[in-house]
């Protein structure tokens, strides 16, 4: 192959020619202007609009240099950023330059997922500092699924496939279609399948899903029960308050949704510790046993009750024409009212006649329906469910303000909690920010 146009220094010829019954590679002498056109040396490879050519066809260069670019990228990725930062940087920079090669190269799916997608989980794992036995599965879940949005590589590569046979289809040129229709065998016929781009995401999510709920019953606790019975208008607030976390903090929330945290009992999974057993009782210490179920740890999940309650306690003294009462020290105790055999966290008395009454729960989220269901029994002859917030004339933003300052006091009480599990509790004052 020769350009004419251009100077022979910037010319170079590859050879192929019939040898019996088979072709070969040779070396063709060929002059411009008296000048002798630089060989392709035999086995080697030449590069013609971004894709590399070979006499066996190959896509060795195209493979080698998709692995040392994911591996530079990642790198470049890896100095002083947030976990998040680097992480939208992977999903917004990195992919989009892997792109070109995943629409000119002739690549399997199968090469792409075990090589490329390995080394971009293994600077995920590394960034977020999930284990190798915890899933990615609830990473790569969307921001309102408490995701991060993120996919791996072969989704990418997949979609690129997508965009490259759906312009081979709809061409108006009847060649092209012909070209389509010649190479709509086994290896497209999976990216035929789809429409458009955006189903892509979505069919690898719900593949995800689909094993968090079905087959990780121990990583897939978390997402199964927030999925059940969290409130749909909460998960965005849930995303932003985790992107503001501090790296570890932040990391900590990942692990602990997909309960890669280690715990005792993981270790002993983990084949890392021969002991499961809590130090004060001896029961196999879950993450579950030490953020909500040890009997010994009810002085620290008062404290985290305590610290999110004080902060809602502030929040409603504002509301004006009100008295507020809560079971804290600082405020009068709802006890004045209910008498002892009903004592809620909170009452707010408004100047209209309403009675508000709150009970907090920051139990386990596996927990999270038997809680309400027990809060809502014994309060059953007090109250009538109404939206507080906006009854009392709290707007929106106000309330979405409330819900993630008391989501990021829950998440840093809990951080505290368990990194204080195994240890005496020296009774800290409750947590303010």
């Amino acid at each position: 192959m020769v350009r004419y146009d251009y100077p022979s220094d910037k010319c170079s010829i590859f050879g192929i020619k019939k040898a019996i019954t088979k072709s070969v590679q040779y070396l063709p002498k060929l002059l411009i202007s008296n000048q002798l056109i630089p060989k392709i040396t035999i086995g080697e490879s030449f590069q013609y609009l971004g894709r590399y050519f070979d006499f066996h066809m190959s896509n060795d260069n195209h493979k080698t240099e998709l692995t040392t670019l994911l591996n530079e990228l990642m790198i470049l990725t890896q100095s002083h950023y947030t976990p998040k930062n680097k992480l939208l940087l992977y999903s917004r920079y990195v992919l989009s330059k892997l792109a070109w090669h995943f629409t000119v190269a002739t690549l399997p799916k199968t090469w792409v997922t075990e090589n490329i997608d390995s080394i971009a989980n293994k600077y995920i794992r590394r960034w977020l500092e999930v284990p190798i036995s915890g899933t990615l599965g609830t990473v790569f879940l969307t921001n309102n699924k408490f995701g991060l949005s993120i996919y791996p590589p072969s989704v990418k590569f997949i979609q690129c496939q997508t965009i490259l046979r759906k312009a081979l289809k709809s061409s108006p040129n009847e060649s092209t279609n012909d070209l389509w229709k010649a190479t709509s065998n086994h290896t497209n016929i999976q990216y035929d399948a789809y429409n458009s781009t955006t189903e892509v995401p979505k069919d690898f999510r719900s593949g995800h899903e689909n094993k968090l709920l079905n087959q990780l019953t121990s990583q897939g606790s978390f997402f199964s029960s927030v999925t059940k019975f969290a409130l749909p208008q909460f998960n965005k607030v849930w995303s932003i308050a985790q992107s503001k976390l501090p790296k570890n903090i932040y990391n900590f929330t990942i692990r602990y949704i997909n309960n890669s945290l280690p715990t005792r009992k993981n270790l002993n999974r983990w084949a890392i510790s021969s002991n499961t057993d809590c130090s004060f009782c001896l029961s196999p210490e879950t993450l579950l046993h030490i953020v909500a179920g040890c009997q010994f740890y009810l002085d620290r999940f008062t404290w985290r009750h305590n610290s999110v309650l004080n902060f809602l306690a502030h929040q409603l003294q504002t509301v004006d024409g009100s008295t507020l009462y809560a079971d804290l020290n600082g405020f009068k105790s709802p006890s004045i009212l209910t008498g002892d055999t009903y004592r809620p966290d909170l009452l707010l008395s408004c100047s209209n006649g309403s009675l508000y009454v709150v009970e907090l729960t920051t139990g386990y989220e596996t927990n999270l329906k038997n809680n309400v269901k027990r809060k809502k029994d014994k309060y059953r002859e007090l109250l009538r469910q109404l939206d507080m917030l906006e009854s009392i004339g709290f707007d929106k933003n106000h309330q979405m303000y409330c819900v993630g300052k008391m989501m990021t006091i829950a998440i840093r009480t809990t951080y505290y909690i368990f990194c204080c599990r195994n240890k005496e509790w020296e009774n800290p004052d409750l947590l303010t920010i």
